[in-house]
């Protein structure tokens, strides 16, 4: 249903539709008006049947029919997604998965990382992979499962009947890497994070999100409740329990927010006497979701963010002893501004210089073999061109072509060309694509041509700010155009070339958001173009 405003003699739609319908008020009570409308005439017996204003006069302009993209997001632009999907259980014997797990190698070699990629590029089922890789498990009674080891020839003996992470592995390419499997597999204990609930309007609300999380990272540690490690650490288990507890946790102070992580790798360290591997999910969503919010207090943003600073400071350089390593996903390159006070975090950006960009991702050979496997390499072209171009330049001179890996696994299964990786694309972005500035820059991209844009590689407070007014009012002064354009391309609209320390080239990677890119520009004239205009 559609509400009518006025405006002196002039009444505008704000249009509901779903595919061709468009809805008007049916007590509108707007007798003789003309409906201008660009939009197909086909369309417009439709719309008049359903309209109930009288003697309607149609003014067609003739541009193509717009398809109506998703707006049922979350406030952080993000879907709330199943994370059983996200998990490497659930992928790793299924015909359609892609062995990534030579990443665990990568990681190994690194201390503390933040990996970004868009959504639905398969950070979470990585960090999944990586958990239960690393991960001590434990029995029932919370103690930890021996490993069968050849200690002579420094290896894990085929037989690992108690182990089910070790089950996951066999045969993957890791298991052909004796020395990680001998030095890393099922050797630290793990704290795992889930900052995606971590959305508040205010600094209040953020506190009471920030509990939930760091008891939830808490709960996974279950079997510590009632444990007999707690003999000689009575204070200790008070403290626990404050963390860990139903109730307990709703009331945990400031101070003991930001030192509750700090005191559970302590507390691990202590019970498996090994150092502790942290992983962070989804680190960006609590500074996106601040983008997105028009009514969050400026002094609650900077206070929220000072404070999430101070967790991840505390816990990855201020606990060197009992942190060993650390993996942290995100969207968008605003996550960084959370771990650059740790000052020990290396930043690896999608697509950009470094090791990890192909195991985001599905490259050219993989999408080949994917295809192959379900009978449907005669559509590896169309394939390509829908979904790939997704592109790095190689030290070599090569170029290493990027798939969104859902679009290609939902093409598999349905065998349908079809923008899945556009789906639910928040409805503020829709309006600032549509902004007049950003059209142009677009619509370049689009016709096939690239775009330069002055690249931040380090993101600051200040552009949060400048972000949220860009995206919440669709302002957007000359100075901010490439500052939008760097967001939308941590979207995953945008492939990228790096021509320089600070200068990006971008352009449409592929079909797919090609079309999506057309569908939300079409969408803007539509809104445009509507009114309802009675006759003086």
């Amino acid at each position: 249903m559609a509400m009518i405003w006025k405006f002196g003699q002039i009444y505008v739609a704000n249009q509901l539709y779903r595919g061709i319908d468009l809805f008007l008020h049916k007590n509108s009570g707007i007798p003789n008006a003309i409906l201008r409308v660009k939009y197909p005439p086909a369309t417009f017996h439709q719309l008049i049947s359903r309209a109930k204003t009288s003697k309607a006069e149609i003014e067609y302009h003739g541009i193509n029919e717009p398809t109506p993209t998703s707006s049922d997001t979350k406030e952080t632009g993000k879907k709330k997604v199943d994370k059983t999907f996200s998990t490497f259980e659930y992928h790793y014997n299924r015909p359609d998965y892609i062995d990534k797990t030579l990443l665990i190698k990568e990681l190994i070699q690194v201390r503390h990382v933040l990996i970004t990629a868009p959504s639905r590029f398969g950070k979470s089922l990585n960090m999944d992979m990586v958990r239960r890789f690393v991960e001590i498990e434990i029995d029932e009674k919370g103690d930890p499962i021996k490993l069968n080891i050849d200690e002579a020839a420094r290896c894990l003996k085929e037989e690992q009947i108690q182990s089910k992470n070790y089950k996951l592995f066999q045969g993957k390419k890791i298991s052909r890497e004796k020395e990680i499997m001998y030095e890393h597999f099922g050797k630290y204990p793990t704290i795992f994070v889930d900052f995606s609930e971590v959305q508040g309007s205010n600094f209040e609300e953020i506190l009471d999100d920030l509990r939930e999380t760091i008891h939830m990272a808490f709960r996974k540690h279950s079997y510590l409740r009632d444990n007999k490690f707690w003999n000689k650490r009575g204070t200790d288990k008070i403290t626990f329990m404050k963390y860990y507890g139903s109730e307990e946790h709703k009331i945990l102070t400031l101070k003991e927010i930001q030192s509750g992580l700090v005191f559970l790798s302590g507390i691990l360290h202590a019970y498996y006497g090994r150092s502790v591997f942290v992983f962070f999910e989804e680190f960006d969503v609590p500074v996106n979701s601040m983008v997105y919010k028009d009514r969050m207090n400026r002094n609650d943003k900077e206070d929220a963010i000072e404070l999430l600073q101070t967790i991840t400071k505390k816990l990855l350089k201020g606990s060197e002893e009992t942190v060993a390593r650390s993996v942290s996903n995100a969207c968008q390159q605003l996550g960084g501004i959370l771990s650059r006070s740790a000052n020990n975090v290396r930043l690896c950006p999608f697509l950009q210089n470094h090791s990890l960009v192909e195991y985001c991702g599905f490259n050219k050979d993989e999408v080949k073999d994917l295809l192959e496997r379900a009978g449907l390499s005669d559509h590896l072209n169309e394939v390509i061109a829908m979904y790939n171009g997704y592109n790095k330049k190689l030290k070599n001179g090569d170029v290493l072509e990027i798939s969104s890996p859902w679009a290609i696994i939902q093409y598999v299964r349905t065998k349908e060309f079809n923008k899945y990786w556009s789906a639910g694309i928040p409805s503020e972005i829709e309006s600032v694509i549509g902004d007049s500035k950003i059209r142009l820059k677009i619509e370049e991209m689009i016709s096939g041509k690239s775009v330069d844009i002055i690249y931040k590689e380090k993101l600051k407070i200040k552009d949060i700010h400048t972000l949220n007014k860009i995206i919440c009012r669709t302002e957007i002064d000359e100075r901010e155009v490439d500052l939008c354009l760097q967001f939308l391309y941590e979207m995953g609209f945008f492939s990228l070339t790096l021509i320089g320390n600070d200068r990006l080239k971008l352009t449409v990677p592929n079909d797919s958001v090609r079309t999506a890119l057309n569908d939300i520009l079409y969408n803007a004239d539509f809104k445009r173009n509507i009114s309802i205009v009675v006759p003086c």
